[in-house]
């Protein structure tokens, strides 16, 4: 294993102790293998605290927990990123998956003399003139915001939540090191088992970066506020556009408690089993129908008002699928429910980032197994993030991986049921979501629905007609310029030319040996003072001769 070269590492990071930070705090939690397998702690020795030179190996049953742990110590930009990771159960495995999801935001807020610079910097020098009241003491803390109850002149009670001041400039410094060390981790690592450490940073980045923009979470939250206008058991909270921006954004207040309060339900007139049917059914809609879903249906993130009204809150982590994405979400529970193997393995294919395998006889074997002996007892029971797990189990096995987009809808299906199981522990998933998935096999049937892809399909074959003749005669250009190249990839040919290299070197040393002989029988039958030299020859080549039979037997053993 190659060392760190640190400088490569950090000619982007300027902060040379965080890294060593991180690296001691992988160190206190036990993870002794990895950082040596990786070598990461080499170079930076010097820097580490004396105690943690020593790393002891934590015991792998605890491996989710003590990398949880690890990640709440290292801060806010690590703690997303574990959330990220628990989106991913077809990468890190569906125990450490569920421990990740465990990850939250533990912090203490700061004081409002601290975050009241922000209100002005986003809303104007007059903004105070817009509330009626504002309580100083925050009614919520996380790591990259804080939420203060405010009442509006007009009379609106308000939620407030307000990004913390510098936090973005510490995440951009911690998305820096993951970069470098995700590029360092694909270069270095061998055993990453399948794992994209670039794909996962970048997808990390990605989500949140947009995490920070609170412009985007207002239009999403527009979004699902027109999406579920008319439903009377969802609450979304209304945006107050003119007292939000990118750092600050302004909300209805909702009045409500945890939806896992189950003490709570009696006074405020709510059945526990119907919320839990409301909440599913809420988000089978948002993915079916609107294709616009709520990316973390946590408990912290759905709030019961009154009369088994539910309201998500949180909405700035959601995710968007396209109609052929929920095609393939359709196709595969209808396989599972009619516990069609082949029509699963080909439906589960859609759902990976590639269709391309080396082994499409084991999926499909694994697939058949997981019908015949597992699939009629998940969906008997209404089982379905049961299924999902399978599922994803069998991708992995077979080197698959679950597109990010699936994987964030997949998790978000587990959670939901998992909420609602703990409202009602006889829930069944089944008749809620078989509903929707049926209704959009059936639509596809459906004239308008026929209709509509003969003319995309048309417009699709209408525009490579029209590329056809540029793109042909592009190609002729290249061809006379003698610019056209081919590129051919070719696979496992290392060996080959290690062969013929080791061939060609015994082929020389053999041509020297036949010289070697020759030259010195005729030297031996020369009447000369130079006639010894044939025999030194002689002894030269029955040495070299000797070597390149060896050398032969040896190679042929091993």
């Amino acid at each position: 294993m190659h060392a760190m070269n640190y400088t490569k590492l950090g000619k982007h990071t300027v902060n040379a102790v965080r890294l060593a930070e991180v690296i001691q705090v992988f160190a206190r939690h036990g993870f002794a293998d990895l950082l040596g397998r990786t070598g990461i702690a080499k170079n930076l020795k010097g820097l580490l605290h004396p105690g943690t030179k020593r790393l002891q190996e934590g015991p792998p049953e605890t491996f989710g927990y003590r990398l949880r742990s690890a990640l709440t110590e290292l801060g806010p930009a690590f703690v997303k990123m574990g959330q990220v990771l628990s989106t991913r159960p077809d990468l890190v495995g569906h125990a450490i998956a569920t421990e990740l999801s465990l990850l939250q935001d533990q912090v203490h807020q700061v004081p409002f003399s601290v975050v009241e610079p922000v209100f002005y910097s986003e809303l104007g020098d007059d903004c105070m003139l817009h509330f009626a009241a504002l309580e100083r003491e925050a009614a919520a803390a996380a790591s990259l915001s804080q939420v203060y109850k405010a009442t509006l002149t007009t009379g609106e009670i308000v939620a407030i939540k307000v990004q913390r001041p510098g936090i973005e400039r510490t995440i951009e410094s911690d998305l820096s090191l993951l970069q470098q060390l995700g590029d360092w981790i694909a270069d270095h690592v061998d055993d990453t088992k399948g794992l994209d450490p670039r794909g996962i940073v970048d997808e990390f980045s990605r989500s949140i970066r947009r995490e920070l923009d609170f412009t985007i979470e207002a239009h999403v939250i527009e979004q699902f506020r027109r999406n579920f206008e008319g439903q009377e058991n969802v609450i979304i909270p209304r945006v107050f556009p003119h007292l939000s921006a990118r750092r600050i954004i302004t909300m209805d207040w909702v009045d409500g408690v945890r939806v896992d309060r189950l003490e709570a339900y009696s006074e405020r007139g709510s059945d526990p089993r119907v919320v839990a049917i409301h909440g599913c059914d809420a988000l089978c809609k948002m993915v079916f129908e609107h294709h616009l879903f709520h990316a973390d249906p946590h408990p912290g993130n759905i709030f019961l008002t009154h009369g088994n009204r539910l309201a998500f809150l949180d909405l700035g982590m959601a995710g968007h699928l396209e109609r052929i994405d929920v095609a393939a979400i359709a196709d595969l529970f209808y396989a599972m429910f009619q516990t069609d193997s082949l029509e699963c393995a080909n439906a589960i294919l859609t759902l990976t980032t590639h269709t391309e395998m080396t082994d499409r006889v084991q999926l499909e074997r694994e697939i058949a197994e997981f019908i015949a002996f597992e699939a009629q007892a998940i969906v008997s029971g209404g089982h379905v993030a049961r299924g999902i797990e399978r599922a994803t189990e069998i991708l992995h096995r077979v080197g698959l991986e679950l597109a990010p987009r699936f994987s964030l809808l997949l998790k978000a299906l587990a959670t939901i049921e998992m909420v609602g199981r703990r409202l009602d522990p006889h829930l069944d998933m089944v008749p809620i979501i078989q509903p929707y998935v049926e209704n959009l096999l059936t639509q596809r049937y459906q004239p308008q629905h026929l209709w509509r892809e003969a003319r995309n399909n048309a417009h699709s074959m209408l525009r490579l007609t029209r590329r056809m003749p540029g793109d042909f005669s592009y190609l002729l250009q290249l061809l006379r310029s003698g610019r056209l190249k081919f590129q051919i990839h070719h696979e496992h040919l290392e060996g080959l030319a290690a062969t013929i290299d080791r061939s060609s070197s015994r082929n020389t040393v053999g041509l020297i040996v036949a010289a070697l002989i020759v030259g010195s029988s005729l030297l031996i039958t020369v009447e000369s003072s130079i006639s010894r030299l044939g025999v030194a020859g002689f002894i030269f080549a029955a040495v070299l001769g000797c070597i390149l039979v060896l050398s032969i037997l040896w190679s042929r053993k091993f």
